[in-house]
This record gives C-alpha cells, structure tokens and sequence, in this order.
C-alpha cells in the first residue's frame, strides 16, 4: 500500500527520515503513484531560494492534491545525483545542464531535463575580506561540493566572463554548502561559492564578506542551469508519476509567486537560526524567479544550450540541440492543466 506524500531527505542513501511534515499526513489516495528524486546537494536545512519549493510542495500538500508521493535522496553534489541516476536507486536527479549535456552528447547516459524549480542564479561568492577582486582568488582556497559540481562549474564560468583564469584558485572539495559556509567563517578557507540563502547563517561575520553578489554572477551563468533530469526510458515506463510531480511543482510555485509572506513565515519557522529581515530580503530576490511555468521556455533553453558550448571546456563535446537534452511534453501537458502563468516574473508569459 502507497504512504502519504512526503518528502524525505537522506545523506549519502542511508535513508534515514529527516523530515515528514504534518501537512501531507492525509489519507492516501487510491491511486497514489511513487517518485524518488536525487538531489545534488548534501544539505538538509530549508534553504531560503526557490528550491525550497521541494519541501514546501510537501508541507503545503501540493504532492497530495496531485496523487504523487515524493521521496527526495540528498547527495553531495551532481555527479553524486548523476551517479545514483546511473545505478537505478532514483528515478530522477535534480542536475546541472552542463553535466545533462555532456552525459548525452557523449553517448554515456542520455538524459532529459523535464522542469526546473528556480531560473537565474542564487549563487554568490564569499570570502575573506582581504580579497577584493575575482582576479586575487589566484592560489587561494576555494572550497566546492566537489569536482564537477554545479557550484564549481558555475564559478568557472563566472571567473571566466570576469576574464580570470578559472582554474586560478586552489580548489577543495568538501562537500555540502553549509559545511563550506562555516569553513570560511572559521578561517580554513578562504572562498566559496554558495546560495545567498545559506550564505544567511554567515553573513556579519567578522572578516567576511560578498565577493560577487547573486546579481552579478547571473550575468555570467545561463537561465537554465539545473533541472530535473531523466533517461528517455524513464521519461515513458513514469510517463504519469512525472507529469503529476510537474503539475505538482508548478502548482506549489504559483503558491509562492502570489503570497511571498506565506513563504517567509514558513521560512522564518524553518530557519530559526536567520535574521527574518535577512529572510524578507531573499524573498524580494527571488520574488520574479519561481518556475510558475516549469522555466523551460524554449528560447531560453535555446540560449543556456548555446552557453554550455561556449565554455572552452565543451571543444571537444559533440554538439546537441535543446531537443535532445529536454523533454517538453511534461511543462507543455502542466500548461494546458493549469493555463499559462502571465506577470512580471522571469519565467512568466504574455
């Protein structure tokens, strides 16, 4: 017999339950299908950006309305997520376009992003205030997820658009943001790149400081960045757990579009350990960026496409179209269930 929509978050598979919130302990529909998702990033705390709506989905019973139960696997960092896909334990993974493009391209595992939850960048880069310059990063500490990862493939992009050398720093792989976040705030080293949502539980600390706000490093990292992701087999054996968790997130993120105080006092109660102003402020951030039409407008996938292949470490991977690394029939079916979400947002439409 199915259980109730949850969502679970387990370090490493060990699958341990981290949270189960009251608000999806309903009765279980008849018809409730399963869904287990990785996620690249080995953080179980409520992070305040829009990829908060995995959890909130839950919480606010949005998993439930659409007869889907969702089991999220955290992992440290894409090819981790990638990994897990590869091996069969999930049926999806929540991964960096450039690791898609590349696994497809190459023939290695072929996969199809589906619906993202956030578009734009929250990253930002911090560090010891003595550096002042992307360019004085050269030879120091910067501590990623791991080699490969969305946050160390993105500050390679963002060092190279700043015309830096985005092999210069001396990169250490140490896993989840939180984990590099206090590493910084104790002094063992000197960068990261993280959210500006886990940058929260740091920001005032003596010594550090903003290197590159979330703004300026999305003028170099394309819209579309991260995605859900599957395999073409997947994508048809769970043609209707996939279209119901779409819908699913979809629904959750217009949820949060039209009531950003709702979110912050879910925020706030999640992450007691912020500044609620701190909190108000991320919301006004990412108040235009929830995916309320699944982000995958084929224009923008278009150009984040052609943004991967413009990295000078793409030379030698053959070139695919968007339509081989995206599958649109999902936010196209959710479209035509929900209507087309208009407004101000990025990821709205006239």
């Amino acid at each position: 017999m199915n259980t109730p929509s949850r969502v679970v978050l387990s370090a490493l598979m060990t699958g341990t339950v981290l949270t189960l919130s009251a608000a999806t302990m309903v009765a279980a529909q008849a018809d409730m299908l399963e869904l287990t998702i990785a996620l690249g990033v080995d953080d179980t705390a409520f992070n305040v950006t829009t990829s908060s709506v995995f959890q909130l989905a839950d919480e606010w019973g949005f998993y439930a309305k659409h007869g889907i139960d969702v089991t999220f696997i955290a992992l440290d960092g894409t090819p981790q997520a990638v990994a897990a896909l590869q091996s069969g334990d999930v049926d999806a993974a929540d991964i960096s376009l450039d690791a898609a493009i590349r696994l497809t391209a190459t023939g290695d595992m072929p996969l199809r992003g589906i619906v993202a939850v956030g578009t734009g960048s929250p990253f930002l880069i911090a560090s010891r205030t003595d550096i002042t310059t992307a360019a004085e990063l050269a030879g120091r500490s910067f501590a990623i997820a791991d080699n490969g990862s969305l946050d160390h493939s993105l500050t390679q992009a963002v060092l190279r658009g700043l015309g830096v050398d985005p092999a210069s720093p001396a990169y250490v792989s140490i896993g989840a943001p939180s984990v590099r976040v206090q590493a910084l705030a104790l002094g063992q080293i000197d960068a990261t790149t993280v959210s500006f949502g886990t940058y929260g539980s740091i920001e005032g600390t003596e010594g550090i400081h903003v290197l590159i706000s979330s703004e300026d490093f999305s003028d170099f990292v394309p819209a579309v960045s991260k995605f859900i992701a599957v395999t073409p087999q997947t994508a048809t054996d769970m043609e209707e757990e996939l279209q119901r968790f779409t819908l699913a997130l979809m629904d959750a993120s217009r949820a949060m579009e039209a009531d950003p105080q709702r979110w912050i006092d879910a925020a706030v109660a999640a992450r007691p350990d912020l500044d609620p102003a701190g909190i108000a402020r991320n919301s006004s951030f990412i108040a235009n960026r929830w995916c309320v039409n699944g982000c995958l407008d084929p224009t923008e996938i278009d150009a984040s496409v052609a943004f991967i292949y413009a990295n000078p470490d793409f030379a030698g991977v053959p070139v695919i179209d968007a339509a081989d690394v995206f599958d649109l029939r999902f936010t196209t079916r959710a479209l035509e269930t929900l209507g087309i979400a208009a407004g101000t947002g990025l990821d709205s439409r006239s």
